[in-house]
C-alpha cells in the first residue's frame, strides 16, 4: 500500500468545503514536516514557496493555513497512525494517541487590539478574549486597564473558571508570566 491508498482510505471528517483532498492536504503536511516546518503556518508558507508539489498531491492551490488546521484538527487520530504504520511498518508510532477530548476542551486565551480604536484622538482599545474550542465561541471579553495578564486573571476569577480539570489552556506569548501559570494551574486541581 502506497502513502495516497492509506491516507485515502481516512474517514473525511469535513461536512462541507472539499476544496482539497485529505490525502492530499494530510501528504503536504507530512512532507513539510519532513523539511523541517514546525508549524501549520508554516506547512501553507511550504506550500505557497514550492508550488509544483500541488498538482502531484491533487491540490489546486495551495491550501492556507486554517484550512489545514481545521482538517487535521479534526482528523482521528488513531486512524491517521493506523493508516501510516500501514505505509510505514518500521515507523515507531506509540501504542495509542491523545484522544480528541484534549483539543476540544481547550480554551485560548489571547488578547486584541479593537480595529479602528486608535483613530483620531481616541485611546487604543485592548480586550483580553477566552475562547472556547468545543463551543467554537467565545466565552468572555475583559478590556485591559494595565496588563494583559492581569486582565486574564481578573477574567478567570470573574468567570468562576475553577473547574480546569482536564482542560487545555493555550495562551500566546503576553500571558507568558509565572504567576499566570501557577493561577491556571490552581484552578485545574
Amino acid at each position: 500500500m502506497n502513502l495516497r491508498e492509506a491516507l485515502a482510505s481516512l474517514d473525511d471528517p469535513r461536512y462541507q468545503n472539499r476544496r482539497y483532498p485529505l490525502w492530499g492536504v494530510v501528504a503536504l503536511v507530512l512532507v513539510a514536516f519532513v523539511c523541517r516546518v514546525d508549524s501549520l503556518r508554516g506547512v501553507a508558507r511550504f506550500a505557497q514557496a514550492n508550488p509544483f508539489l500541488c498538482k502531484p498531491l491533487g491540490l489546486r492551490k495551495a491550501p492556507g493555513r486554517s484550512s489545514i488546521a481545521q482538517l487535521i484538527r479534526r482528523l482521528d487520530p488513531q486512524a491517521l497512525g493506523s493508516a501510516l504504520q500501514q505505509v510505514f511498518p518500521e515507523l515507531p508510532l506509540p501504542a495509542s494517541f491523545p484522544t480528541s477530548t484534549a483539543t476540544t476542551s481547550a480554551l485560548v486565551a489571547d488578547g486584541k487590539v479593537l480595529r479602528g480604536s486608535a483613530k483620531g484622538e481616541s485611546p487604543v482599545v485592548r480586550v483580553v478574549e477566552l475562547w472556547c474550542e468545543q463551543a467554537r465561541h467565545s466565552l468572555a471579553q475583559a478590556q485591559v486597564g494595565g496588563r494583559e495578564d492581569e486582565a486574564l486573571l481578573g477574567l478567570l476569577e470573574r468567570m468562576g473558571l475553577e473547574g480546569l480539570a482536564g482542560r487545555v489552556v493555550v495562551a500566546d506569548a503576553g500571558f507568558l508570566y509565572p504567576r499566570v501559570a501557577e493561577a491556571i494551574r490552581a484552578r485545574a486541581c
